[in-house]
Parts: structure tokens; C-alpha cells; sequence
């Protein structure tokens, strides 16, 4: 491909801008952007200001911590690579089923442990509401525990299809996978401790990543989120979290400061290497499976890695491997070009955007993705869309569910 261009100050103020001039106060957007051929390989740019969960004034910076929502699935399915799939690529929930493990609901026993992390679990859609209600316990006391899960699921009757056979999105398939981790196969019920200190053990700290999950965030340095309705300036502060934290943790729990971003995306595009992660790179951002997600939801078929949706060729041009996140008050968005030899080969470019606001769109696609996928195009220099709604619609889920 031809040179790769490196954004502006100019280019990424002009971006952010029109959204910093609407809401001037607690705004804040952190963009963070890589490519090899960069002098030490990417930079992270913050505009804007933020406050904290009680109304002070935050300094916003690459240290500041935002929810990640989503984009946590891709370190969990990492995280599974590592502890799980290295050692037996071809383990079911049966293999943690009593007397080996926790789960005793036989309906989930044959669920493939790809198919929780590749979005053919054939358990039920539930990245909107009703969905979620559909597989949430059916009480609303926080907080929602590991071993509360699973016993919610032990006594549940899912209405099931044929896993590894149809494209669902579910939430529940990576918190069914963080028990699954945090039980190591034993007859013990999980905790979440287990889990997010096998991330710190095994993905944060090899990485270099202070990140953290929820319950370890001190909410005086959290940015204060809004919440937009959609397609409007309206806004409202609103409460930081999850309804089903921390037994959710894996889906959607951890907080990421822009710097920790950056080494995300340095290490998913193959620039920095970690010798216990950077062999499992081929089998997260290579199709692990022929089904695809559904064009009507996402606008294209993309393919399905673990964690990671790849972007299906168009036109010769090289698109984005990429996933989004958005909880009530946050949205995330990371993509990067894909590699000819993952781990090996490094991508040639990579961008993501934290925002403090959930339901900022232009022309109907949120503004974490339009800003992302704009950077990817100018790195790539091709003109940018004026149309946004050109850039395939990520599988997006509600504000609130993750």
C-alpha cells in the first residue's frame, strides 16, 4: 500500500470540534493513533474537559481513566486464548460442567468455547433491552455477583439454537466465559477476583497496562458520562457502570486510561510483541468461523474473530478489523488495518476514540466509529466520506447494556 500519512493536531481538533462547541463543559474525547512508520509509533491526543462523579473538575489527559465497554470482550477472548484455547482448542461448557466445574445446566454443556467468544453462541441477542431481560435474573439487586450468575444460569431454560451455526450477539456468552476462566475447571463457584487477576497476571501486566475493572476505579478521577439522545444535542449526566456488575465483567468491565489504549493497539497491530500473547494474534483477527454477523443489524457481513469483527474487503481497499463499545455515559471504538501474517507483520495503521458520552452520532453512526474510521481513511489518504453513514454500522450495542 502506498506511504501512510500522520493526522494533524489541526485534523483531530477539527473533528471533535463541532461536539466541544455544542457541549463546552465535561465534554472530553481521547483519540489515539499508531502505524510503524511513526516516530515511536503512535500518539494519544486529548481535547476538551471533563469532570469527575461529583462535579469537580478533572484534568484530562492520556492518564485519565475511561469505561471501555465493550472493546473489553476483545481482552477477554485474548485472555481465553492464552489460559484455555493454547491448551485445547476444542473444549465445550460441558468440560465445566459438575463435577469439573460449576455449571450443572446441561442445555449450555454443548455451547463451544470459540462459539462464547465469536458471537455464535446461540444463546439470545441481548445487546438491547428486551434482549437483556431476557437473560437477566429476575431481580435487580446490585451488585450482581460471578456465583450469582451462575446460579441464575443453573436454573435457567434458555431458548437456545444451534451454537456455532448463527450470528447472535450476546453479552452472556463472555460473562459465561469469565466464570469459566475464574473457575479453572474445578468444582468451586467462581469469583470475580479470580478472573480479573488472571487479566492483570496474564494480559495487563505484559502488556505494561495499569488498567483496572470497575470495581477498583476511584470514582474521583472517573470522568463524569452524559447520555444523548440520539441524533439530538440533548444530554443528561448519568450514573457510570453496568446494572450487572461484576459478574458482567468480562463483557464490558474494564476502565482503560488512553495511554493503556495505545498499547492495546500497538499490540494487536503486531508493533510491540509479548511472547506468551503475540502467537495467539493469527487466531483472534482471522475468521474463526464461516458464519458472518447479520448485514440487516450491521450494515455489512462481518466476519467473526474472537472478540473482533473483521470488515469484508471492498473494492481492493484494505478495511478494518475493529470493535466498538458503548456503556450509559462512555463510547470506545478501535480498529486497525489488517495484517498479511498477524503477530509477525505489523498492521500499517490503527486508530481508537474514548468519549465520556454515549448517543453522539453523525448521519446515524456513533462518533467514536465516524472519528476512527475517518483517521483510518486519512492515514490510508483517501478523501473522507462528507456522508458518514458510509462507514459500516457497527454491532452496536444500547447505552447501559454493554
Amino acid at each position: 500500500m502506498g506511504d501512510i500519512c500522520e493526522p494533524t493536531d489541526d485534523l483531530l481538533a477539527e473533528m471533535v470540534a463541532p461536539y466541544l462547541k455544542a457541549q463546552p463543559r465535561g465534554l472530553g474525547f481521547a483519540i489515539g493513533y499508531a502505524s510503524p512508520c511513526f516516530a515511536n509509533y503512535g500518539r494519544v491526543r486529548v481535547f476538551g474537559n471533563v469532570q469527575n462523579q461529583f462535579g469537580a473538575d478533572l484534568c484530562l489527559s492520556a492518564q485519565t481513566p475511561f469505561e471501555i465497554a465493550s472493546i473489553t470482550k476483545t481482552f477477554t477472548a485474548a485472555l481465553y486464548a492464552r489460559l484455555i484455547r493454547s491448551v485445547n482448542p476444542n473444549q465445550t461448557v460441558a468440560d465445566y460442567i459438575r463435577p469439573k466445574g460449576p455449571f450443572s445446566n446441561e442445555k449450555l454443556g454443548r455451547i463451544p468455547l470459540d462459539s462464547l467468544v465469536n458471537y455464535t453462541s446461540g444463546l439470545p441477542r441481548d445487546n438491547d433491552d428486551a434482549g437483556a431481560r431476557a437473560v437477566s435474573p429476575p431481580y435487580s439487586s446490585r451488585p450482581y455477583s460471578l456465583q450469582g450468575m451462575v446460579s441464575f444460569l443453573n436454573n435457567w431454560q434458555p431458548n437456545l439454537r444451534l451454537p456455532s451455526e448463527e450470528y447472535s450477539y450476546s453479552n452472556l456468552a463472555f460473562a459465561i466465559m469469565s466464570a469459566i476462566i475464574a473457575s479453572d475447571g474445578t468444582d468451586a463457584l467462581p469469583a470475580v477476583h479470580a478472573f480479573t487477576g488472571k487479566m492483570r497476571e496474564y494480559v495487563f501486566r505484559p502488556l505494561g497496562m495499569p488498567a483496572a475493572f470497575f470495581n477498583h476505579v476511584d470514582l474521583g478521577r472517573l470522568p463524569l458520562g452524559f447520555q444523548y439522545k440520539r441524533g439530538s444535542s440533548d444530554h443528561k449526566a448519568i450514573e457510570p457502570g453496568h446494572p450487572l456488575f461484576p459478574a458482567y465483567f468480562g463483557e464490558a468491565g474494564i476502565v482503560a486510561t488512553p495511554d493503556d489504549m495505545l498499547k492495546w493497539l500497538l499490540f494487536n497491530m503486531g508493533i510491540t510483541q509479548d511472547a506468551g500473547l503475540s502467537p495467539l494474534l493469527p487466531a483472534l483477527h482471522r475468521p474463526s468461523t464461516k458464519v458472518t454477523s447479520d448485514p440487516q443489524e450491521t450494515d455489512v457481513a462481518y466476519q467473526l474473530g474472537l472478540g473482533w469483527f473483521i470488515t469484508p474487503a471492498c473494492d481492493g481497499r484494505l478495511v478494518p478489523i475493529c470493535k466498538d463499545g458503548e456503556l450509559d455515559g462512555f463510547a470506545s471504538y478501535i480498529a486497525f488495518l489488517p495484517s498479511s501474517d498477524p503477530g509477525k507483520v505489523a498492521s500499517q495503521a490503527g486508530a481508537f476514540v474514548l468519549v465520556n458520552a454515549d448517543g453522539i452520532t453523525k448521519d446515524g453512526n456513533d462518533i467514536a466509529l465516524v472519528i476512527t474510521n475517518d483517521l483510518l481513511t486519512y492515514m490510508q489518504n483517501k478523501p473522507l466520506p462528507a456522508d458518514k453513514s458510509a462507514y459500516p454500522r457497527s454491532p452496536r450495542s444500547v447505552a447501559g447494556r454493554a
